[in-house]
């Protein structure tokens, strides 16, 4: 037989031979690769597992402490209608003002924590939905600060340790109120999201459970069933409006007082008082007596002053005022011209409690001569005692 036909017909066993070699090596490849991916897979859900758990021990540090201010603020909420009126800075509107900014603050730090913790993530998107709901406790809570503070003209009170404002002790203008119908529409609105976030909670737990996943949440609740009694309820809070507005406690108090007058140059030890101090608690206004106070021999005087707002509310536009007059006895020669005093006036803004010295430009004056030095600030509408709210020296300039 020719050397060629044998060759050919050793061929096929040749092709066989190969093919098995390769499926062999195709089915090895396939072997180790579906082993590595076991180890690596079964690698991976222990560390998934390992960053579930310690997620969700973070998450429930932070919701419990949620629901500890939602305690809190439900508290307030349910008794601000019946806050005791009590002097600064324990009044109602100052107790309730702050029982508010408290809860901010805190829902804040919460939502900023739940944020932090998410990195890495859970298992799924459970790190996603704890802190959605955790969000919007905070921003379901500024909604209903806001919404009081516009149903009663109250405002947020200066945080402790914060940058000092450009102008101290002042605030701006109170924000415009509204009606009771339209506050109890908004805390409805911040109840129901208050209700949304306690359901959101509650499906994250089950979503968890359903995943299997080591992700264990004790429940964190803001408005406990039956949410139609709950104070941070859609139909309570709503509710609490009316309360809020006919509480006799949290009428605003209009009181604005000069609480301290002093004199550049200061008054020397001759002579009267130089000096004029009152307080809130019994504001009393003084007036010249017989023996004037004597100060040094000057061009100009001044008026130190200290104007408290001793009301409950923000105060806007406030005006104070100087004014300086000759008194001489009669049949003095008056005083030169252009020497004869005038009137200096400042505008400032208070919020409640707060005090302010405004700057108030010195008056000319000449020697030996009287005047009768004057302090005055607007009262605002809704104050009708005028009690301490102005202030007057009698001055002698040494000649």
């Amino acid at each position: 037989m020719p050397r060629a036909s044998r060759r050919r017909r050793r061929s096929p066993g040749r092709g066989l031979g190969k093919t098995v070699l390769f499926g062999i090596a195709a089915t090895f490849t396939v072997v180790l690769l579906v082993g590595s991916l076991l180890a690596i897979h079964t690698q991976s859900q222990g560390y998934r597992d390992a960053t579930t758990r310690g997620y969700a021990a973070l998450a429930d540090q932070v919701g419990q402490a949620s629901a500890r201010t939602g305690a809190r603020l439900s508290s307030l909420m349910a008794g601000a209608g019946a806050l005791p009126d009590r002097a600064y800075p324990y009044t109602a509107r100052g107790v309730l003002q702050q029982g508010l900014d408290s809860a901010v603050r805190d829902t804040s730090d919460q939502a900023v924590q739940a944020a932090t913790i998410a990195s890495p993530p859970a298992v799924g998107d459970l790190s996603d939905r704890f802190t959605s709901a955790i969000r919007l406790r905070a921003s379901a809570t500024v909604r209903l600060r806001t919404t009081v503070d516009r149903l009663l003209g109250m405002q947020p009170l200066p945080v402790a340790g914060a940058p000092a404002p450009a102008a101290p002790a002042t605030t701006t203008a109170p924000a415009t109120l509204i009606s009771v119908d339209q506050a109890a529409a908004e805390m409805s609105a911040e109840g129901l999201a208050f209700e949304q976030s306690d359901a959101d909670l509650r499906a994250l737990r089950a979503a968890a459970a359903a995943l299997r996943a080591p992700f264990h949440l004790h429940p964190s609740v803001w408005v406990p069933a039956p949410a139609s009694t709950a104070p941070l309820g859609s139909a309570a809070l709503a509710a609490t409006a009316t309360s809020l507005a006919s509480a006799k406690a949290l009428v605003p108090v209009h009181r604005l007082v000069v609480t301290a007058v002093g004199l550049n140059p200061p008054a020397v030890p001759t002579g009267g008082t130089g000096i004029v101090a009152t307080t809130c608690a019994s504001p009393t206004s003084a007036t010249p007596g017989a023996t004037p106070t004597v100060v040094p021999p000057t061009t100009t005087v001044a008026a130190l002053v200290t104007v408290t707002n001793c009301g409950t509310v923000p105060e806007s536009g406030v005006s104070v005022t100087v004014t300086v007059s000759p008194a001489d006895p009669p049949g003095t020669a008056p005083p030169p011209p252009g020497e004869s005093g005038g009137r200096s006036r400042a505008r400032v803004m208070l919020a409640p409690g707060a005090s302010v010295a405004p700057a108030l430009a010195p008056l000319p004056v000449s020697s030996a001569h009287r005047y009768t030095v004057t302090v005055s600030v607007s009262l605002p509408p809704g104050q009708t005692d005028p009690a301490g709210s102005t202030q007057q020296f009698l001055v002698q300039v040494v000649g």
